[in-house]
């Protein structure tokens, strides 16, 4: 096995990709501009009418839209990578390597630059995905199906538990002591202090793997799912499924999400509990969520699809798309440094709303510079590093796609 050429890459799924990582940007920044806790309840902070205003619209369009949306084009990369390597008589146990890769690159990022790191248990649900490549599409739907549920086993267990008269376990809220040790250490502290923050954050993250990350690994697998069914293929003569994935992705997802905001405005439960408001707030998101995915994905889908002229509009998110790791991994580069003590220590100072700007700033000029980049090689610095460890040939890496 070779890396895919330039030539061989499927456009739409790359301007997918790149436009996903304009609201995983969105998303991520009240996670890089404030401590942990305040990402999960960002009441523990910002409490003003305008940032309250923000952050609702935020939920409501925007966040776990686009990273699910990234999730789902994962199986998809996965599903085009297994059928090539059967095309060419080929071992698919490259995949595994491309995977273990991609964890050290996740450990790293996690441990030493940024906790919300989603790289390692992307590629840890991607080693579980692997066990799947050869399984009937009926298996491939059942365990999608039950793997993007399973987040609500343990509410709904805890929901049994306490009508029975059970204590739930469950942990602390964060006090506004911790949060403010916390902006302590990343405004003004070493960053041996960061990194040692960084390893407790990670510890509390890795609770994720049980709790959440077989959501996504259900993501890859409806993605794997999709792909095998060919609903992708000839999508320019599916307008009428697409109008339909519209309509329906809008009025659910906006009906969904609105739920969940409104539950968590309204009775503002605590984000870790298993009470039957966690239970109600997680079930509408469990369905706007990717429902409002499905709208996003489907009305760029119709746009690329519908002329030239909006396709070339299109183009630029992508080549953001082409170069998603490198992207990805420049967004928390750059916004670490700015609000952490080693930059320009703006940790904690920073709320919802100014935070805008900022992002849409920061994205426009990933666009510039990504397709700047697309017109003078083949792959993103990080793509190249990452094909090289992979298949440990330089020459394959890849350099100019114009020169």
């Amino acid at each position: 096995m070779t890396p895919v050429q330039p030539a061989q890459r499927i456009e739409i799924l790359d301007l997918l990709r790149g436009a996903a990582l304009f609201g995983i940007l969105a998303s991520n920044m009240r996670a890089f501009h404030s401590p942990m806790p305040a990402y999960f309840d960002h009441t523990l902070m910002w409490t003003g009418t305008a940032d309250r205003i923000t952050q609702a619209i935020l939920d409501v369009f925007i966040s776990g839209k686009f990273i699910t949306l990234f999730a789902f084009l994962f199986g998809i990369g996965f599903a085009i990578q297994m059928d090539r390597a059967r095309e060419r008589g080929a071992s698919s146990r490259f995949y595994l390597r491309r995977l273990a890769v991609l964890l050290l690159f996740g450990l790293l990022h996690g441990f030493l630059v940024w906790w919300g790191d989603i790289l390692a248990p992307y590629a840890l649900m991607g080693f579980a995905l692997y066990l799947f490549r050869n399984r009937t599409q009926k298996s491939v739907a059942r365990w999608a199906v039950g793997m993007y549920v399973w987040p609500l086993v343990p509410l709904l267990a805890g929901v049994i538990a306490g009508a029975a008269g059970g204590e739930v376990p469950g942990p602390a809220r964060a006090t506004p002591e911790e949060v403010a040790r916390i902006i302590q250490v990343y405004s003004t502290g070493t960053y041996a202090q960061i990194v040692h923050e960084h390893v407790s954050e990670m510890a509390f993250q890795g609770m994720g793997l049980f709790f959440f990350y077989p959501r996504v690994l259900g993501l890859f697998l409806a993605g794997l799912w999709v792909w095998r069914s060919g609903v992708l293929s000839n999508l320019g003569e599916r307008t009428a499924l697409l109008r339909r994935c519209q309509g329906w992705g809008l009025a659910v997802g906006l009906a969904g999400n609105s739920a969940m905001v409104a539950i968590g405005e309204i009775w503002h439960p605590d984000p870790f509990g298993l009470g039957p408001v966690q239970l109600a707030q997680n079930l509408a998101q469990s369905i706007g969520v990717p429902m409002l995915s499905l709208f996003y994905a489907s009305t760029l889908a119709r746009a690329y699809l519908g002329s030239e002229q909006w396709r070339a509009r299109l183009r630029p998110f992508g080549a953001v798309g082409r170069t998603a790791l490198t992207n990805y991994l420049l967004q928390t580069v750059v916004f670490t440094t700015l609000f952490n003590s080693y930059g320009l220590g703006w940790f904690g100072k920073v709320s919802p709303t100014a935070a805008i700007p900022l992002t849409i700033a920061a994205f426009a000029a990933q666009v510039a510079a990504s397709a700047w980049h697309r017109r003078r090689f083949a792959f993103g610095p990080m793509e190249w590093l990452w094909r090289v460890l992979t298949y440990g040939r330089v020459r394959d890496a890849g350099r100019a796609a114009t020169a």
